[in-house]
């Protein structure tokens, strides 16, 4: 049930900076929020004075207008590093929206964040600088259980929504804005206030927020979009594989370095990177806002992009070969990858249902459509995976290389031995056990090889999409196998592609890997 509202205050008359007659759009935002108070630290109460990047980007957004004077930017990103005081200019400019100069009736303005606590962050800002405004505290009610504020004057609200909502449908956003988006899993509620501002003639979406850690990212694919009108883009970031100790690298990505972001704070926390390897991704990419994995992954995004020289795979013809079959669930992808341990090369093949292509793009937001149009994805007809499909890869590969054995998982396997068995293709197929046993000697070959540069991949998408989502499981003896219900997402080409090294280990060296043996069929 909701609150009451809070009676209105009485209006006060005041004259404002921004009303002078002829102001453009931008003049009008920046004396907005060069008007606003700081709220806390030890120039608290003093005016806001923007820094240059912050006064860029007011500009680059409401500076390009048509021939009558209207903005022509729908969407605008800026990525900047931690700590360089996007949340003022974030509550600021919702502010110039909700009840300043580009105010409009009922309008709708939203703050969209990945969780509540973080979403509470830019209300308790633009509620800061609204009670410490009386003009403003005037004409407001404020619900603090739904994180909400009502203009009484214009009849609109700014409301504080997060990256899990589920009522987003509807929305008729005038003004939102989305905070650190590199770290939402999904982008369902940016791409509901996206397409809510089309009933809207002037809506404005904001998007402020550290770079992502791959290229596959929704907030990567904004930032490297081809430039258009409607859409004006900031990125600072510090220059790929620059020193840890680079001072114009830091002040690249920090614009408010020396101003109020601490510059020993800083050169303290670089330091502490160089002396400590694992600090080091978190502070490139929090800190120099560069596009790198934080976190602690199997495969190391450098070490597998060593391995992505071209090829071609004619060049593989009559080699020796070993493969590994990683049959799917409806959810996940079939895969096929052949291990050429004396080229030091792999091929892998991925299998998707041709009628679920569209369902797999919206629901794990990466370009299954673009890479099946590009060849690394063979599409099979109806809603299902075509077991026929993958014999029929299975009969070329058989003529194509010198295969020397098939490691499977058994699950979902029989009718598949049927088919191969109907059509007469024999291959050595030798059942994998996905035990910790089985996997062991398997992920430390299959690490080997990439270390080594001996895992050329040919620079796959696909492949490069799923390393960068292995998460490895460890039992108490120190056993490592992938584990796909805690990876990040798809990962089947990479576990087909473990499952091929860990047979060949059975050729290369000690009995190390455990399997079933031989398998005609």
């Amino acid at each position: 049930m909701f609150a009451p509202l809070e009676p209105a205050r009485p209006l006060m008359a005041v004259s404002h900076p921004w009303e002078k007659d002829g102001m453009p759009p931008a003049e009008r935002v920046l004396a907005f929020l060069r008007d606003l108070p700081i709220v806390s630290g030890l120039r608290a109460g003093e005016k806001m004075e923007l820094l240059g990047f912050q006064e860029q980007f007011v500009r680059g957004v409401y500076e390009p207008t048509n021939a009558k004077g209207d903005r022509l930017v729908r969407l605008a990103a800026l990525s900047v590093a931690r700590g360089n005081g996007k949340s003022a200019v974030l509550a600021g400019l919702s502010l110039a929206h909700l009840l300043g100069p580009m105010h409009e009736p009922y309008g709708e303005c939203y703050a969209a964040a990945i969780d509540r606590e973080q979403a509470g962050v830019l209300y308790n800002m633009t509620r800061a600088y609204i009670e410490a405004v009386p003009w403003m505290a005037a004409r407001v009610n404020i619900r603090d259980w739904h994180k909400e504020i009502i203009d009484e004057r214009t009849n609109s609200r700014w409301r504080a929504l997060t990256s899990d909502a589920r009522k987003a449908h509807g929305l008729a956003p005038s003004f939102w804005v989305a905070d650190e988006v590199a770290q939402w899993r999904s982008r369902e509620l940016w791409d509901n206030l996206k397409t809510g501002m089309a009933k809207r003639r002037s809506a404005l979406g904001v998007t402020i927020s550290t770079q992502a850690a791959d290229d596959l990212h929704f907030w990567s694919e904004i930032l490297d979009a081809e430039p258009a009108p409607t859409f004006y883009v900031q990125l600072h970031a510090a220059p790929e594989g620059c020193a840890l100790d680079d001072r114009s690298a830091w002040a690249a990505a920090n614009p408010a370095l020396g101003e109020f972001l601490n510059a020993d704070e800083f050169a303290d926390a670089a330091a502490m990177a160089a002396r400590s390897p694992s600090f080091e991704p978190a502070f490139r990419l929090l800190n120099l806002n560069q596009r790198i994995d934080a976190e602690s992954r199997f495969i190391n995004p450098a070490d597998w992009e060593a391995n992505g020289a071209p090829f071609d795979p004619a060049e593989l013809e009559g080699e020796r070969c070993y493969g590994g079959l990683d049959l799917s669930s409806t959810r996940d992808l079939t895969a096929l990858a052949l291990w050429f341990p004396d080229a030091g090369k792999a091929l892998v093949w991925h299998f998707v249902p041709a009628d679920t292509i569209g369902e797999r793009v919206e629901r794990d937001r990466v370009p299954y459509d673009r890479w099946a149009a590009d060849g690394w994805i063979e599409t099979t007809v109806g809603r299902a995976t075509d077991r026929s499909a993958i014999v029929q890869r299975l009969a070329d590969i058989r003529q194509l290389y010198d295969v020397q054995g098939i490691a499977f998982d058994r699950w979902r396997y029989e009718d598949l031995v049927k088919l191969l068995s109907d059509e007469g293709i024999e291959l050595p197929m030798v059942e994998f056990v996905p035990g910790f046993r089985s996997y062991a000697a398997a992920v430390d070959a299959f690490e080997r090889a990439v270390l080594d540069r001996r895992m050329q991949h040919n620079n796959s998408p696909i492949l490069k999409w799923q390393a960068g989502n292995v998460v490895i499981e460890t039992d108490p003896a120190g056993n490592r196998k992938p584990t796909k219900a805690k990876s990040l997402d798809r990962i089947d080409g990479i576990v087909s592609a473990i499952m091929a090294c860990g047979l060949a280990a059975t050729d290369e060296g000690p009995q190390v890997y455990r399997g079933a043996g031989l398998a005609w069929v």
